[in-house]
């Protein structure tokens, strides 16, 4: 069995308003922010404030995470977000177009799922996307997700998927990635 090179071996790490400048950059390639942040790029200002606001917090079921290894900073992002009057956390994920198909944003997705049933005041996830985003939904069926509902989001028409708790989760189950 091979072993992955130092620049193959990704993990994530939980941001930081140190970030900010590097997330922007990730978030204003447009087919980032395509079906992301109302369709056009994110101010530095809106990402200061999603990182501030959503810290790592493992009994909460919140956290911002980017994904990096020893070539690349800021290969993506995977964040929850806890509404926990409802026992559930928003999955949002994003992952620059240089590393898509490589299953990369399932693995950021099943490593914050993991997270977030670490804690016990969380039942569910939740993750959505607009209708077009038919990649995002690939990605949402991956991790074991079901469809919940139709959503209205400001970019138009979109669904919502969602994994509790007790559910079996995806078959066969991805990598969890580690995180630094």
């Amino acid at each position: 069995m091979s072993s992955l090179s130092e620049a193959e071996a990704w993990w994530l790490r939980n941001a930081s308003l140190a970030d900010v400048d590097g997330l922007h950059t990730l978030g204003s390639k447009p087919l980032v922010y395509r079906y992301l942040f109302d369709g056009s790029a994110p101010s530095r200002e809106y990402l200061a404030k999603r990182i501030a606001d959503i810290p790592v917090e493992p009994a909460n079921g919140s956290g911002t995470w980017l994904l990096g290894n020893n070539v690349v900073s800021y290969a993506g992002c995977v964040q929850l977000l806890p509404d926990l009057s409802k026992r559930i956390t928003e999955l949002t994920y994003l992952l620059d177009p240089d590393h898509w198909g490589q299953g990369l944003a399932v693995r950021m997705g099943w490593t914050a799922i993991a997270q977030a049933f670490l804690s016990p005041r969380i039942d569910a996830v939740v993750a959505g996307a607009d209708a077009p985003n038919k990649a995002s939904f690939a990605v949402m069926q991956q991790l074991g997700m079901r469809f919940r509902r139709h959503m209205q989001y400001p970019l138009g028409p979109g669904m919502e998927y969602i994994l509790h708790r007790d559910d079996a989760g995806p078959s066969p189950r991805p990598a969890v990635l580690p995180i630094l």
